[in-house]
């Protein structure tokens, strides 16, 4: 993620701040409707990496993590679960592994929103570049713009940025994410 924020900077730009958002894992035990297994999340294996993961990425040089929070929103099943319903024609009954707890990222496009708006607004930087596809970040993006703040999208290869997206940046800049 590192490497890869750093290949969106153009030679000559100084970086200023690498602002990561994202949210910790869900650490919650939750009981599978189908056969009332608990699942404690805490105890995956996701859960260890992505905890990790974002432990020594708010260590590094640079970095100020931004993190939301995970909001459980019940139960899902499966899109496996459901094309095989539907290609089978009757429905047949769900197991344990057809379902999936559905989790929610809450918060996080408030914290770049607010640090879009204060970073253009104090006048700390000429420039913003920005790794997202959500079009909820097009309000911020409009107000760095009016303010006099560069816009720079990032199309990462073998992805296409949003139109709505590419019509508020003044630059696009597509860069090749290494492994």
């Amino acid at each position: 993620m590192y490497k890869n924020a750093l290949l969106a900077t153009a030679p000559g730009e100084e970086l200023f701040r690498i602002f990561y958002y994202d949210c910790p894992p869900y650490s919650g035990k939750e009981a599978n409707p189908i056969n009332q297994a608990i699942v404690d999340f805490q105890a995956q294996p996701k859960y260890t990496a992505r905890t990790r993961f974002i432990k020594e990425l708010k260590a590094m040089n640079y970095v100020a993590m931004r993190l939301g929070m995970a909001k459980k929103r019940g139960w899902t099943l499966t899109d496996l679960y459901i094309r095989r319903t539907i290609a089978g024609g009757a429905p047949v009954a769900p197991q344990a592994s057809d379902v999936f707890v559905n989790l929610e990222q809450k918060g996080v496009d408030m914290r770049i929103g607010i640090d879009v708006a204060t970073l253009t607004l104090k006048k700390i930087v000429d420039r913003i570049i920005l790794i997202s596809g959500d079009t909820d970040m097009i309000p911020a993006m409009k107000l760095a713009r009016r303010e006099g703040v560069q816009v720079v999208l990032i199309e990462l290869a073998q992805s296409q940025v949003h139109s709505e997206l590419d019509e508020d940046a003044d630059l696009v800049r597509c860069i090749t994410p290494t492994p």
